[in-house]
């Protein structure tokens, strides 16, 4: 179980590294607009390396995750997907230079205690 419980951390850590690209790239090209432009938003996207790599990165995760899903219950693994709050909160922080206030801080400091619940119940 411990090497499932890591794959699906790794898996998270994944997960929050393809949005961090994602945005990043975003933020590079100034944004798409689907629902008003989709062809236009279409080839920024593709056009962009760090969404393109954002992608990849989100791909890898899912498949690995795959492996997780089939070993642990799901109510058990699923909860852990909200790891990447926590894990967001420091990246819009440190990365993207937004502000983090308390309530962001209070919210994530809930989702861990709700996660301490949550893997206290397996054993």
């Amino acid at each position: 179980m411990f090497r499932t419980v890591t794959l699906g951390i790794f898996c998270i850590l994944l997960l929050s590294a393809g949005q961090t690209s994602l945005k990043y790239g975003l933020l590079r090209v100034g944004g798409v607009s689907v629902l008003e432009a989709p062809a236009a938003a279409i080839g920024k996207v593709f056009s962009t390396p760090y969404i393109v790599l954002g992608f990849i990165i989100y791909g890898i995760s899912a498949v690995l995750w795959l492996d997780v899903l089939s070993r642990l219950d799901f109510s058990f693994a699923f909860p852990m997907v909200s790891l990447t709050y926590v894990f967001s909160l420091f990246i819009g922080r440190w990365v993207f230079g937004e502000q983090v206030n308390a309530s962001r801080v209070i919210g994530v400091l809930l989702i861990c205690a709700g996660l301490f619940f949550i893997i206290r119940s397996r054993t």
